[in-house]
């Protein structure tokens, strides 16, 4: 398409389009990021049957009302397992979406896509 002679809203909406696609992958991969730093804390914990049910219910209490303190439960959890902290976890910050997906992996399934 010739750029020169495209009329100003057509590029406006063009630039929307755009902008709006890479925000929605960008959600989608902080999600699977964020489910899967979940499934592997669930690992380090020794699988699904060994996460506190207590732990995880804090969690969801503290995901509805206090992202604050359901990351720093998540990160002194970390600490005192001696794990490596991912930096993906920073996200949780950014609303409930996003630590429900932490939490989902938390006590989910293995990701489809680990071998």
């Amino acid at each position: 398409m010739d750029r020169i002679n495209t009329d100003p809203s057509t590029l406006v909406r063009d630039w929307i389009g755009n902008c709006v696609a890479e925000h929605r992958r960008t959600d989608e991969d902080s999600a699977a990021e964020l489910y899967l730093a979940g499934y592997q804390l669930q690992q380090a914990l020794g699988g699904r049957e060994h996460v506190n049910k207590e732990f995880a219910k804090q969690l969801q209490e503290h995901s509805l009302t206090n992202q604050k303190e359901f990351t720093q439960l998540i990160l002194t959890t970390y600490m005192d397992l001696d794990l490596t902290i991912p930096s993906c976890l920073s996200k949780t910050y950014r609303g409930y979406a996003y630590s429900q997906m932490f939490l989902l992996g938390l006590i989910g399934d293995k990701p489809k896509n680990l071998t």
